[in-house]
């Protein structure tokens, strides 16, 4: 059964890779964005290429953690971090769109003063000849 997991694990970080560079490609996913699931993918890709060295003797060498539950808490995290990661980025782009909206709206309001008024100068009543 581990052994079909691993496949399973293996195809899905593949198809993540994959469609990581497709959207890097097409210019809908910016590379600083890219980098952190080209990361995961990576990483996933590696656990699922060599679990019991991986899981069982580098990493409980490194962190003490011995338990795979405690490793599913250390991956629940991570996600949770890349979650935090983009709440801040689409916060930040939120009030900078808010920001030009406000802008765009006060010049479109000039624009339509400053064409009233030149209109109205240009009109046969208000000509200066």
């Amino acid at each position: 059964m581990l052994i079909k997991m691993q496949i399973i694990i293996g195809a899905l970080s593949i198809i993540l890779l994959f469609i990581t560079f497709e959207l890097i490609r097409k210019k809908r996913l910016r590379e600083e964005y890219a980098l952190l699931w080209l990361f995961t993918g990576i990483v996933v890709l590696v656990f699922s290429l060599w679990p019991y060295f991986l899981l069982s003797q580098f990493f409980a060498r490194i962190t003490g953690i011995f338990y795979l539950s405690a490793v599913v808490l250390i991956a629940f995290f991570f996600l949770l971090l890349i979650v935090f990661h983009f709440s801040v980025v689409i916060s930040k782009l939120t009030g900078q769109n808010k920001e030009l909206a406000q802008r765009h709206a006060l010049l479109e309001l000039e624009f339509r003063e400053l064409k009233s008024f030149y209109n109205h100068s240009q009109s046969p009543s208000g000509q200066n000849a």
